[in-house]
């Protein structure tokens, strides 16, 4: 007895169904592993790709450092005139922030490399809103305007009488020291 025609077709379909199953297990790990390993290569690529740009940067002579641009500084001018441009700037800074100035005092000008600090006390009176408005536009300043030394004092409001609504909080006193630079050596 021979079963020779379901012998060959059975082999065939048996190999058939082999092969299908060998390639289902190829693709599938297979598959996996080979876009594990392109990935590794992308990011080693990556990563020497920014290890030649640090190299380069290393590399490279280190540019003289490039002077102030000229919109940060007071211009060139004796200190006394670069005293009441900072003064003037200060004035019309506090009226745009509701502050009132009750007086200015000039501080002593520091020569630094390459420039010379001037400074100006200033004193002034507001509430909390005006102080903040006051502090963000100086250091928002072009020339360049550094805040220092911030001294507030609040004062004791005075009790309403009666059945008056509360009084209006009392102003706050406060001392703001402010400096500008300027190019150059003292006049």
């Amino acid at each position: 007895m021979t079963l020779s025609g379901h012998g060959v077709s059975g082999r065939s379909a048996a190999l058939a169904i082999f092969a299908l199953l060998m390639i289902a297990l190829w693709i599938g790990p297979a598959a996996a592993y080979f876009g594990l390993v392109q990935s590794g290569s992308d990011e080693i690529e990556h990563q020497t790709a920014l290890l030649q740009r640090y190299r380069a940067l290393a590399e490279a002579p280190y540019a003289a450092a490039s002077p102030p641009t000229p919109d940060l500084l007071l211009p060139e001018i004796p200190d006394s005139q670069a005293v009441a441009r900072l003064q003037e700037l200060l004035k019309a800074t506090a009226a745009t922030a509701q502050v009132q100035v009750q007086g200015f005092q000039v501080l002593r000008a520091e020569p630094l490399p390459g420039a010379v600090k001037i400074g100006v006390r200033l004193r002034g009176s507001g509430d909390i809103a005006a102080l903040g408005r006051l502090l963000y536009s100086v250091e928002a300043a072009r020339p360049l305007l550094v805040p220092d030394n911030l001294q507030v004092q609040g004062r004791a409001a005075t009790p309403a009488a009666g059945n008056a609504p509360d009084p209006a909080p009392a102003p706050l006193e406060f001392q703001l020291d402010v400096s500008g630079f300027k190019a150059g050596g003292s006049s």
